[in-house]
C-alpha cells in the first residue's frame, strides 16, 4: 500500500511539472528579453480572451459564419459569469475600486455587483459598525447576486439554443455552460 502511495505522489508530482513547463513554453514572456517569469507583468488580458475564444472555436469545429452567430453569445456568457465571480470575491481581493488608486488603468470600472462587495467589506472590516446597515448591505449583495445568476442563466440558454449536442458538451467541458 505504501508503494502505491509513493508511486501516486511521483506521478502527480510529474503532471504538476510538466504541467508547469508547458505552460511555461505555450505563454513566453511578452516582449522579448529572458528571464523567467519576467514577462509576468506584461500579460495582456484582450490577447488571452483572444486566444481563448480562437481555442473553442476549434474545438466547436464551426465555420467562419456560425462563429459570427456564436461568438457575441459566447462573450456575453464570459462576461457575465467573470462578473458573477468577481462578485462573488471582489476584484483583486481588496481595493480595486476606480479612481486614483486603481493599480491597473486598463481595467474596467467595477461593475455594481463589484461596488456592492467593495461596501459591505468596508463594513464589515468596521467592528463598530451598525448592524442593519450590514444587514441591509448583505441584502442588496444578496439581490444583486440572484439577479446575476438569472442573466447568466438566460445568455446560457440562448448560447445553448444556437448548439449541436457535440458543441453544447465541448461548452460544459469548458465551463461555459453547465
Amino acid at each position: 500500500m505504501r508503494k502505491l502511495a509513493y508511486v501516486f505522489g511521483a506521478a502527480v508530482l510529474l503532471c504538476l511539472f510538466s504541467g508547469g513547463a508547458a505552460l511555461a513554453q505555450d505563454n513566453p514572456p511578452a516582449g522579448g528579453g529572458g528571464g523567467g517569469g519576467q514577462g509576468r507583468g506584461q500579460f495582456d488580458p484582450a490577447q488571452f480572451r483572444q486566444r481563448m475564444l480562437d481555442r473553442l472555436k476549434e474545438s466547436l469545429g464551426v465555420t467562419e459564419d456560425e462563429w459570427k452567430a456564436l461568438q457575441p453569445k459566447v462573450e456575453a456568457v464570459q462576461k457575465l459569469a467573470s462578473e458573477g465571480r468577481a462578485g462573488r470575491f471582489g476584484r483583486g481581493g481588496r481595493g480595486g475600486g476606480g479612481g486614483g488608486n486603481n493599480p491597473d488603468p486598463n481595467q474596467p470600472p467595477p461593475t455594481e455587483l463589484e461596488k456592492k462587495v467593495q461596501e459591505l467589506r468596508a463594513l464589515a472590516d468596521n467592528k463598530d459598525a451598525d448592524p442593519k446597515a450590514v444587514k441591509d448591505k448583505l441584502k442588496e449583495l444578496r439581490d444583486l447576486r440572484d439577479k446575476a445568476k438569472v442573466d447568466l442563466k438566460k445568455a446560457q440558454d440562448e448560447l445553448r439554443e444556437l448548439l449541436t449536442p457535440r458543441q453544447e458538451a465541448q461548452m460544459v467541458l469548458s465551463g461555459l455552460l453547465e
